[in-house]
């Protein structure tokens, strides 16, 4: 009895991932959730499995791979992640859907400490497939800091 239950839960979140990229929002907030579960593998497989990621630190990653690994190296050293996405605009021409925004970052270090806050921009490019949205490239930067300015 217990197998078959399991094995109703695994095909009831195996149905809900398909469904949370059925549209480009869906897909976003299937990517927060990916990250807010520090789930490399999930997050890996919102993409196709050729495309491109830059990420804030300048690292570029290709193929699903490269994202989750470097995505898990990510979440080696942070918990308690929380992303907030502020989308400005996108575009969508027939199965191709583009987005842009600022994100907040609020994580804590792995071994301990306080949290602290990251803030950037993104813009990202998606494409449908077989009624699917998959991210094709993702570029995020972080915000520049603010230098005070000497008036003399």
């Amino acid at each position: 009895m217990i197998r078959y239950l399991t094995a109703g839960l695994l095909a009831l979140s195996a149905s809900s991932q398909v469904m949370a990229q059925e549209t480009p929002d869906a897909l976003l907030q299937a990517f927060i959730a990916a990250i807010e579960a520090e789930d490399s593998q999930a997050l890996a497989s919102l993409y196709v499995e050729d495309a491109d990621s830059y990420t804030p630190s300048a690292n570029h990653a290709r193929g699903r791979a490269a994202i989750a690994a470097d995505w898990q190296g990510f979440f080696d050293a942070f918990d308690n992640i929380e992303l907030e996405i502020d989308a400005h605009g996108s575009a969508h021409s027939g199965t191709s859907h583009a987005a842009w925004g600022l994100w907040t970052l609020t994580q804590t270090p792995a071994g301990g400490g306080e949290s602290f806050v990251l803030t950037g921009r993104f813009m990202d490019v998606q494409t449908q497939i077989d009624g699917r949205w998959y991210y094709v490239a993702d570029h995020s930067s972080a915000s520049p800091v603010a230098v005070a300015m000497d008036q003399d």
